[in-house]
């Protein structure tokens, strides 16, 4: 009678009730502790058993070997960011010295290689009266030329854009060296108006892709707008 009744209760108890009560009551193994040695898991690769407090062990383990990696991403990244935001600074003082407009053109193209490590740096700046011809390290381009239907969608969303361009892009900006340039952070220098186009090219596919943050190189190109603003009108 007694084996009957054990027999009954225990077929009206499910696993979904005893995870229930666990749940419930958190404390339970720290007044059972004597249940944590005896009550084995399988592990999954090896398919030898475990005992509950092992593999409590074990998944804490875990846990803290992932909030290790987290925080070493996080301090990577903040590193990163500092230095980005150094470099910023030293473009910014450079910036603020120039004189004149070549001066600064030559000094976002040295900076930007130098420090920001693009492989290739393209500027093009819009004047309502462009001359055919460029002077010096500056090239210009009239404002009512076909080729900047080409970015509308980059002056309109007022933002970087990165990836892939499409070849009349990427010829327009690049010009003999097309071929080698594989990825780009297309920038648009803008005020009050719209002054130019800012592209950063890169030898290797995944340097800038669409997916990635914009945050430091849209201040970039605050920066150089800021900077050219007084010369193009």
């Amino acid at each position: 009678m007694s084996s009957q009744l054990n027999t009954q209760t225990d077929n009206m108890l499910d696993e979904d009730d005893i995870a229930s009560y666990l749940y419930q009551h958190p404390d339970f193994f720290q007044r059972h502790t004597e249940l944590l040695e005896t009550q084995y898991i399988p592990h999954h690769n090896t398919g030898t058993t475990t005992s509950l407090i092992e593999r409590q062990v074990g998944v804490l383990r875990d846990k803290n070997n992932h909030l290790e990696e987290q925080l070493n991403g996080l301090l990577r990244a903040a590193r990163s960011n500092e230095q980005i935001v150094v470099r910023l600074q030293h473009l910014t003082l450079k910036l603020l010295r120039s004189e004149d407009l070549d001066e600064i053109i030559t000094i976002c193209q040295d900076v930007l290689r130098s420090d920001f490590n693009a492989d290739f740096v393209s500027i093009r700046l819009i004047k309502k009266n462009a001359r055919k011809k460029s002077q010096a390290n500056i090239h210009f381009i009239k404002s009512d030329d076909e080729i900047l239907t080409q970015f509308e969608s980059l002056f309109k969303n007022k933002k970087p854009k990165c990836g892939k361009l499409s070849s009349e892009q990427q010829k327009f900006l690049f010009a003999e060296r097309t071929d080698d340039v594989k990825s780009v952070a297309l920038l648009p220098l803008q005020s009050s108006n719209n002054l130019g186009i800012l592209a950063l090219g890169s030898k290797d596919e995944a340097r800038f892709h669409p997916g990635m943050g914009t945050v430091f190189i849209a201040h970039l190109a605050e920066l150089i707008s800021a900077a050219i603003t007084r010369y193009v009108k």
